[in-house]
């Protein structure tokens, strides 16, 4: 899965520890030629962490690498749930909100700058202490509490969202074209619908297909 890039990001301290030997050149980046899967992001830290490893010797590294497949499922969980759910929908929110509060090109680079320059300073962040302490990158993150950080990420999203269903009704001037009676109606019935989602998840909508049969 993503054993290349892992073997490819490592390379270059594999070829200057075992260089001159290319039969142990060879088979110190086959080791990495395992199955990896994580977090594109949080994987930067593991990676900082084999290079820790490889580098006090070829004992050490395979210790990291016995070691780096439970980490890869960990920050796998941990980083999608941080950045495919909480980070990249609230910078799309916000960013939305910035368009119908001010239409141009802030909007656009806002979305472009914020969540390229909270991901990248992340990633770097957590490579240099994997290099530098090792397994002392997972008290690292834990102490970012990534989690709680998601959660408050939701809130916001949402609250964004709210602000830009006001921010669209007075941009497409919806409630002169639709009648103030129309348009309070049509609001009411978004929010029961809403409310509805919530409770049943629209379990109505769908049968699986065991109760079918």
């Amino acid at each position: 899965m993503q054993c290349l890039g892992l073997a490819y990001a490592i390379y270059p301290l594999l070829k200057k520890l075992y260089g001159k030997n290319p039969l142990q050149l060879t088979h110190r980046t086959r080791c990495y030629l395992n199955c990896f899967n994580s977090n594109p992001y949080l994987a930067a830290g593991i990676l900082g962490f084999l290079v820790h490893m490889e580098s006090q010797g070829e004992a050490m590294g395979d210790q990291g690498l016995s070691l780096s497949s439970s980490l890869s499922a960990l920050y796998g969980a941990v980083g999608d749930n941080f950045f495919w759910n909480g980070l990249k929908p609230m910078t799309s929110a916000l960013a939305v909100m910035i368009f119908f509060w001010s239409p141009g090109l802030k909007a656009l680079l806002f979305l472009l700058l914020f969540y390229n320059l909270v991901h990248i300073c992340i990633r770097y962040t957590v490579y240099l202490y994997g290099v530098h302490r090792g397994i002392g990158v997972l008290e690292k993150i834990d102490s970012w509490r990534l989690p709680l950080v998601r959660d408050i990420m939701e809130y916001v999203t949402t609250v964004s969202l709210a602000v830009t269903a006001f921010l669209m009704v007075d941009y497409f001037n919806v409630k002169s074209r639709l009648g103030a009676g129309l348009f309070y109606l049509l609001i009411l019935l978004l929010i029961a619908g809403l409310w509805w989602y919530k409770k049943t998840g629209c379990k109505g909508f769908f049968i699986k297909k065991s109760e079918l049969i």
